[in-house]
C-alpha cells in the first residue's frame, strides 16, 4: 500500500493507493517511494501492454478505477520521436482527455505501436470510461503533469517495463 499525500495550499491529504497482490507474472504497476511526487513501474509482456498498464497506473493515482464502466470512448492517435516521448505523449493525452471531458478512463486498448521510416514512433488506441461523479468514484488526487523526470521504458528478460513520475 502507498500513501500519497494530495497537496492544496495549506491543506494536505493523504490518501492510500493499493497495488494488486498479483504474482510477478500477472503483476500490472507497482508504486515506488518519491519525495513530492508519484512514481510508478508498469510492467508487460508487450509494448502495448506496458502502455495500457502505465495508463492504469495513472488513472489508479487519480480514483479508484476498478468499478469505472466504459461508457464514453475515444480513438488515439499519437506520434513522437521516441518510445519515452511516446509514453509521456500518451500518458499527457489521457490526462488532457480526463481533463478537458471529464471523463474517468479506466480501459485503455492499445491496437500497435510502430516505427515509421522516418525512426518515429506511432501508436493506436481506443480509451474508454465514464464521466465522473464524485458522488460515485473514489476520487483520490490530481494529477497536473506527466514527468520526463526518471522516465525509462525498455526491455526486460519478462517483457517490457515503464518508470514514470507524475507532478501532484
Amino acid at each position: 500500500m502507498k500513501t500519497v499525500r494530495k497537496r492544496c495550499g495549506k491543506i494536505s491529504q493523504e490518501v492510500k493507493i493499493t497495488a494488486s497482490e498479483e504474482t510477478k507474472e500477472e503483476r500490472r504497476f507497482r508504486y515506488l517511494d518519491h519525495i513530492a511526487d508519484t512514481r510508478f513501474i508498469a510492467y508487460g509482456k508487450t509494448t502495448e501492454e506496458v502502455f495500457e498498464n502505465s495508463a492504469l497506473a495513472m488513472f489508479n493515482v487519480i480514483a479508484d478505477v476498478s468499478s469505472v464502466g466504459s461508457l464514453t470512448s475515444y480513438p488515439v492517435e499519437l506520434t513522437s520521436p521516441d518510445i519515452e516521448s511516446l509514453m509521456v505523449d500518451w500518458l499527457s493525452e489521457l490526462l488532457f482527455l480526463f481533463d478537458a471531458e471529464g471523463t474517468l478512463l479506466a480501459h485503455f486498448s492499445i491496437a500497435k505501436i510502430w516505427k515509421n521510416e522516418d525512426g518515429s514512433l506511432s501508436l493506436e488506441a481506443d480509451v474508454s470510461g465514464e464521466p465522473v461523479d464524485p458522488s460515485v468514484h473514489d476520487m483520490r488526487t490530481e494529477v497536473k503533469a506527466v514527468t520526463y523526470n526518471g522516465l525509462r521504458v525498455e526491455k526486460t528478460e519478462d517483457g517490457m517495463e515503464a518508470e514514470v513520475v507524475l507532478d501532484l
